[in-house]
Formats: C-alpha cells, sequence, structure tokens
C-alpha cells in the first residue's frame, strides 16, 4: 500500500489557479444533475480534504451538500480537527480501503478521489471499492498525477539514468495495466511530459469491467475529462454510476450539452494566465470574440487570451488579508 503524501505542506489547496477552475466547473456542471432529479442535497461527499478542506466548503455552499466524510491518512490528526471548518462533517483517519467496507450500498454518493501522485494498482483497488458500495446514480471523479512515474522499490533514485527510470516505469506499467489496454506499453509510449491518454484508457476499462461485474445495467456516464497544470500535469476524470435510463435522462436534462463536459477520450485542458487584478477587471470590462492581444492595454499572447476568455467565469481572484 502507497504511503500518504504530505504534499499540502508544500503547497496551499486554496490558491492554485488551474485547480480552482476545475472545482468551479465541476461544480457548474453538477449543478445541472438536479434538473434530471438527482437531488445533490441529499447525497455524501467524499473526499479526502487535507487541512484545507477547499472541496468541502465548495460542495458545502454551492452544492448545499450536507453529509460529508473526509478520509485522511497522513500522521496529522491535530491539524485535521483543528481545521475542520464545519461540525458535520466527519472525519476519518485512516486509508480509504480501511473506510469502504463502511461504505452504505442504499446511499447515493459524490466521491472525489483526488489524489496526488500517479496511477497505481492501489488507487486501482480504490475505485472498485468504491464503485461497488455506492449506490445507483452516485457520481465518482478521480483525479491522478498525469506524470509517469517508476514504482517505489525503496531504492534511492538519485544518480539512477532517465533511461532506467523509464525503463522501470514501462515494465511496471504492463505488469499493472497490460490487461486494461489492447497496446504494449513500451519505454517510449511512457518518455514523455505525462502519459494521461494511456491513464483514461486503464481507468475507463476498469471502469467497465468492474460495474459489468456488479451487474444491474450500471455503466460509467461520463461527463469529467480534464488535464491542468500547477506545477505538476493532474488529469480528472468522473462521470454518474447509472443506467441507459439514466443516461437519457441526463442528456434530455441538457446535461451533455455543457461546453466543458466530456464523454470521451479527448480531454478539456484547463490553463489560465496569471493576471494581476487591474488586468483581470480591464479584461472583463472589454471581452468580446472581436478583443485580440495587439487591443490589450498590456502585455498578453493571443492564446493566453483565448485561455481567459474560456474560463473568465471560473477564474479565482486572490488577494492577501490581514486579519
Amino acid at each position: 500500500m502507497a504511503e500518504p503524501s504530505d504534499s499540502f505542506k508544500q503547497f496551499d489547496y486554496a490558491i492554485r489557479p488551474s485547480k480552482q477552475v476545475e472545482r468551479k466547473i465541476m461544480i457548474e456542471v453538477l449543478l445541472g444533475l438536479p434538473r434530471g432529479g438527482y437531488d445533490l442535497r441529499q447525497y455524501r461527499y467524499l473526499g479526502f480534504g487535507s487541512p484545507f478542506y477547499v472541496d468541502f466548503v465548495m460542495f458545502h455552499k454551492y452544492l448545499f451538500i450536507r453529509e460529508m466524510v473526509c478520509v485522511e491518512w497522513a500522521d496529522v490528526e491535530r491539524r485535521m480537527r483543528f481545521n475542520k471548518p464545519f461540525k458535520f462533517i466527519k472525519l476519518r483517519l485512516c486509508p480509504l480501503s480501511a473506510y469502504i467496507p463502511t461504505m452504505r450500498r442504499t446511499k447515493r454518493h459524490l466521491v472525489w478521489l483526488d489524489y496526488d501522485r500517479s496511477l497505481d494498482p492501489d488507487i486501482l483497488e480504490d475505485i472498485d471499492g468504491c464503485l461497488n458500495r455506492v449506490a445507483a446514480k452516485s457520481v465518482l471523479v478521480i483525479t491522478v498525477d498525469a506524470r509517469p512515474k517508476p514504482p517505489d522499490t525503496g531504492v534511492e533514485a538519485q544518480g539512477t539514468t532517465a533511461e532506467n527510470r523509464e525503463l522501470l516505469t514501462a515494465e511496471a506499467y504492463r505488469s499493472w495495466f497490460g490487461r486494461y489496454i489492447d497496446k504494449t506499453i513500451t519505454r517510449e509510449a511512457i518518455a514523455r511530459v505525462h502519459v494521461a491518454p494511456l491513464f483514461y484508457d486503464v481507468v475507463i476499462e476498469r471502469i467497465r469491467q468492474t460495474l459489468t461485474t456488479r451487474g444491474g445495467g450500471l455503466r460509467f456516464l461520463q461527463i469529467f475529462n480534464f488535464f491542468y497544470r500547477d506545477g505538476a500535469p493532474m488529469w480528472t476524470v468522473g462521470g454518474v454510476v447509472g443506467t441507459a435510463e439514466d443516461e437519457g435522462v441526463l442528456r434530455d436534462a441538457g446535461v451533455f450539452n455543457h461546453p466543458f463536459v466530456r464523454t470521451g477520450k479527448d480531454y478539456l485542458t484547463i490553463s489560465v494566465p496569471p493576471l494581476t487584478v487591474r488586468e483581470k477587471h480591464w479584461l472583463d470590462s472589454r471581452l468580446d470574440p472581436n478583443l485580440t492581444a495587439a487591443k490589450l492595454a498590456f502585455e498578453l499572447d493571443e492564446k493566453l487570451l483565448e485561455n481567459y476568455r474560456k474560463f473568465y467565469k471560473q477564474y479565482p481572484t486572490y488577494m492577501e488579508t490581514l486579519l
């Protein structure tokens, strides 16, 4: 079993701009589910939280979810209890695999398995466990580091060549993931900045196999497929655990018509430019299809301007407050 990560000690999860855009997009899309009869207020949110609890605060405020469970494995019990923003959040200090057997199969869940490590067999087991415990019409979202990572062999990686790391990773991935894809995983296939397409194929096939075994006509009705980076490249996939009838209901409700919904392998790249507050306000007051980089009052290339135009409604603004 992988050891818990302490990445929250290095990064404030509340102020990563692309991550925050992702959260807002997810909320925007999920707010369309009630039109299809999905009462998210009655769902239970299950997530990892960390001492910042950002997802818990946002999902309570904007999705009106009140039943919440935070699973945390890192050795920060006092920080987790001290920073808990709402009394009703149930804190479970254990690995997710230890919590999963306690989940009620009759309860609809919104589950976000938001990992800060690359895909591995333990994550696939967590996905399986959740899929076998949540009620139909639940929502499952998975986020992983999209970089190819060699397995932890306990041997110090310093001094190991890039070629050897790539060969080790390819060998491990063939062992871990080979049964889920119809092509050989070569060194060349993982010798790149990220392997989000590979992870997509593996996760979607594993989900398909698990739901087929569970039965009941359940399938994964995908609505999210995002790629972003606030440093490390991250990949997210998510959807509804439902039936063919549920798919029709979601289609009739217009959920699949949202411009940021992705139902296939092509992912939405979330990328936003760093802007000052004044630059953001200037752009917002003049934003229209005819605005080009040449017409701006400050330097910003055309691609970054287009990215801002795409995500301006979700763009976060951060300001220091002295309390």
